[in-house]
Parts: C-alpha cells; sequence; structure tokens
C-alpha cells in the first residue's frame, strides 16, 4: 500500500511539473517583444524603393500615414503622405540599392518600429536615413522620415565629442532645468517629433521639456546604434531608462563653431 501511495504521489508530481512548464512558456511568449521578420522589412524597402522609381505618387502615397512628417531642412518640412508623394514623384536619378541597416521595435502597444536605412541613388549618391513607422493591418506605414547624404570622410569621424555631449545631456536632464538643457545642447532650429505637429525651435521644445524640471525625474540615454553618416550629422537610436523606458532617437548636427548639438529629437 505504502509503495502505491509513493508510485502515486510521484505521478502527481510529474503532472503538476508539467502544467507548471507550460504556464511558464506562455508567460515567456506573452511577454517576447513582437519582432517583425526581416524579410519583411526587406521586401518593403525594395517595394517602397521600386514605386519610388515608377513615381505614381498616388501609388507612394499609400506607404504613408496621412499626417507623415518628412523633414528636409529645418526650413523644409513636409507634413502630409501628399506633400511626401509628390516629392519622391518629382525625385531626379533611381534608387539602384537599398538595405535595413538597424530595426527595433519602439513601442509595442502602438506597434511602432525605429529603422535606419542605406540606399544608393543611380550607383553614385548614397544616402542614410531615419525611418519611424507602425504596423497597420500588418502593412508598414510610414509616420516620419529624415535622410542626409553618406560620405566617406565619415569613416574619420571623432565621436568622443558626441559621447561627452550625450553624458552632459543626461547630467543637465537630471538637474531639472529643461530651459538650461535645451539652450546648452540643442540647435536654434532643433525639432523634436513625437506629437502631431512637430515641435520647432527651442522656445517651443523648452516648454515640451518643462516635465523634466520635476524633481523627482530622471533619465538616462544608452545608445544602441550610431551611424556616422557625414562630417555634419550623426544618427544614434537608443534606450532610455529612468522616468521614461522606452527608446529614442538623436541627430547630433555639428554646427560652425565645431560643436555637436541635437538636431532632431524623438521619443514615442
Amino acid at each position: 500500500m505504502k509503495f502505491k501511495t509513493i508510485i502515486l504521489q510521484f505521478i502527481l508530481l510529474i503532472i503538476f511539473g508539467c502544467k507548471q512548464g507550460e504556464h511558464k512558456k506562455e508567460n515567456i511568449s506573452n511577454t517576447q517583444p513582437e519582432v517583425i521578420q526581416s524579410e519583411h522589412i526587406s521586401d518593403n524597402l525594395k517595394n517602397w524603393a521600386d514605386d519610388i522609381n515608377n513615381g505614381d505618387s498616388n501609388i507612394i502615397k499609400n506607404y504613408y500615414d496621412t499626417n507623415a512628417i518628412k523633414i528636409i531642412s529645418a526650413d523644409s518640412i513636409l507634413e502630409t503622405s501628399t506633400q511626401i508623394a509628390n516629392f519622391y514623384g518629382n525625385q531626379e536619378g533611381k534608387i539602384t540599392s537599398i538595405e535595413s541597416i538597424f530595426s527595433i521595435e519602439a513601442n509595442k502597444e502602438r506597434r511602432i518600429n525605429y529603422e535606419l536605412v542605406r540606399y544608393e541613388i543611380d550607383n553614385i549618391k548614397g544616402f542614410i536615413g531615419i525611418v519611424i513607422w507602425r504596423i497597420e493591418n500588418e502593412q508598414i506605414i510610414r509616420e516620419f522620415e529624415f535622410t542626409e547624404k553618406s560620405t566617406l570622410e565619415s569613416k574619420k569621424v571623432d565621436t568622443t565629442d558626441i559621447a561627452e555631449k550625450r553624458k552632459l545631456w543626461i547630467e543637465i536632464c537630471n538637474t531639472h532645468n529643461a530651459e538650461n538643457l535645451v539652450k546648452q545642447l540643442y540647435s536654434n532650429n532643433t525639432m523634436y517629433f513625437n506629437h502631431k505637429p512637430i515641435v520647432k525651435g527651442t522656445e517651443e521644445l523648452i516648454k515640451e521639456y518643462s516635465y523634466m524640471n520635476d524633481e523627482n525625474y530622471t533619465l538616462n540615454l544608452q545608445p544602441l546604434n550610431m551611424q556616422i553618416v557625414n562630417a555634419n550629422f550623426a544618427f544614434e537610436v537608443g534606450q532610455c531608462s529612468g522616468s521614461y523606458n522606452g527608446k529614442y532617437i538623436i541627430v547630433w548636427k555639428k554646427h560652425s563653431d565645431g560643436n555637436w548639438k541635437v538636431y532632431i529629437d524623438s521619443n514615442i
């Protein structure tokens, strides 16, 4: 009788252990971030490039959110899918190669991703772009773009100053002085993309960043990928931690005085 009791306990232990294991597997599966398959991204890039080359603005418009933003410069910002489609429809030259350099989920709930892409026009001119896109009905819809021409001289750029400016950004942010942060480390014509419409200029950004003045606010920045585009531009995608734990984008711009400052800032 004792032997049968032991056997029964052993069987129950195995069954219970299996159920616990199944429960753990379900939890792991449910907490993993959604990853968009690389071939999906590549196919979308290729299709986007093909349709840009074909120049049909009605088709190009379908790749973009109705209120998508494309920054050409601080003085030239396209703010609708129609404007962006017309811009590409009138573009000279053909995209001859394109690839995704880096892509990461930025907001799981809203299915938003940050991506860095590299492409060439007519096998001569190279570009690196930042794209913010989301998945909607299993389609990639672009919300934001900024692109700069890449050059070979980018390999010679010393990133020490950028690292020091990032460190200073963190220090000033954590002293709870948004005005000091923006005036010291941001371009006068800086742009911030988060809530539409896009925030332009330091005075507007100081207002936008007023929440940083809270004495309990803390933030750290950890770069995940940086691309030195040319002598004057660097694109950074990273992870925030502290009071905000999402991803961020910074476009660093080197000014005539030799200082790197934040030209474009974004977090979703």
